[in-house]
């Protein structure tokens, strides 16, 4: 355990038990820990580590099995958190195991107590925790956040931050960020349900408490949250990008009420530019006709901030910029494959904070980071 001192909003300093801000900043530096989904805050997913190589790696046999056990073997999703010797890694159903490295002995489990209506739309699964201070973060099926003492798995914390009866959950792993204007750490997660319609969200929180600190939605002409309070909508308030039911007479609400782009998997932080980014997925419904005015064309309607990638302002929760992989998409291309940040240099030898962003639409982007144009 490491302790660090480090300085809050309003200028007290605090000590930061356990696991600090700064190891998960260097996570991608050092080889005995994995402290991030994406091994970094880059999400580069790479390692120093040569002992294990392309000559010796047919060598490897197995020291030892751990088993997700009963009824609940669904698909397991999740990368593995390792941190002084424990490995904590989230199963289906909303699970969390806690396992000795060198045995493979069981420390702690700790098994969310989900309702029966839950609607996940696409499997069980859970793609990984966070880790900061004393705690383990993770998001359950019935759309809540939970915190977990790392050491006993006893319940820190937990929030509900949507209606899981509409169709809200989350499978993604949650991100701790650094505020680099505020020096607030963060715990950011979003929200998963685009075949249900609901409206894709990304939160902030504070790790100690749960207490949200912003809200942002993913689709146009809805209002954000700042501190509790609404603050600005999310591009134009008329959502231009979205037109009116094309059935108005039927009585059905219009389409960007209903809109999708739920950023369900896990955002990358770039320190450099203090943005957040993250992919959003699918607009809702698939069909583009139900996207559609009635004497328009869906190529007219680009249903922002949907099946694109998002750099977000921790500090605000404003979007700064956005770039959209498929327009109008029909399809459930969605967008939500992590951005990976490099360095890239352009045939005129040009240096440019990038992203690499592999797309189901077959595609691969590299955009500037500092804008999100495209490379």
């Amino acid at each position: 355990m490491s302790t660090m001192l480090t300085a809050c909003s309003s200028g007290t300093v605090i000590a930061e038990e356990g696991v600090t801000w700064k190891d998960i900043a260097n996570d991608h530096k050092t080889t005995e820990d994995v402290l991030m989904y994406g091994m970094g805050t880059s999400a580069q997913r790479y390692s120093t580590l040569d002992d294990i190589n392309s000559e010796n790696v047919s060598m490897l046999t197995p020291a030892w099995s751990y088993s997700f056990g009963d009824e609940k073997q669904r698909g397991q999703e999740s990368q593995a958190l390792v941190h002084e010797g424990v490995i904590y890694v989230t199963g289906s159903y909303s699970r969390v195991f806690a396992v000795d490295a060198k045995t493979g002995k069981r420390i702690w489990t700790y098994s969310h107590r989900l309702p029966d209506d839950i609607r996940p739309c696409c499997d069980v699964v859970n793609r990984g925790a966070a880790i900061y201070g004393d705690n383990i973060f993770f998001g359950t099926l019935d759309a809540s956040v939970v915190a977990l003492n790392k050491d006993t798995g006893k319940v820190v914390w937990r929030k509900k931050f949507a209606d899981h009866k509409v169709g809200y959950t989350m499978t993604g792993a949650p991100t701790i960020v650094k505020d680099q204007k505020t020096g607030k750490v963060l715990l950011i997660h979003g929200s998963s349900g685009d075949e249900f319609g609901v409206v894709g969200k990304l939160f902030a929180r504070d790790p100690a408490t749960g207490e949200e600190v912003w809200m942002r939605p993913f689709v146009e002409g809805h209002i954000g949250r700042l501190n509790g309070e609404d603050s600005t909508p999310s591009g134009d308030p008329r959502a231009p990008s979205w037109p009116d039911d094309p059935n108005t007479e039927t009585g059905k609400v219009k389409a960007w009420s209903q809109g999708g782009g739920a950023p369900w998997q896990s955002a990358t932080f770039d320190a450099s530019t203090n943005t957040i980014i993250i992919g959003a997925g699918n607009p809702a419904p698939w069909n583009g006709w139900a996207r559609t005015a009635p004497d328009g064309d869906p190529a007219d309607y680009d249903s922002l901030y949907t099946s694109g990638q998002v750099g977000v302002d921790p500090t605000t929760g404003e979007i700064k910029w956005f770039y959209q992989h498929t327009p109008n998409d029909a399809w459930d291309f969605s967008g939500n494959n992590e951005i990976v940040l490099f360095d890239y240099k352009d045939k005129k030898g040009k240096k440019h904070k990038a992203g690499a962003h592999a797309d189901r639409n077959g595609f691969f982007y590299v955009t500037d980071r500092a804008n999100g144009k495209l490379l």
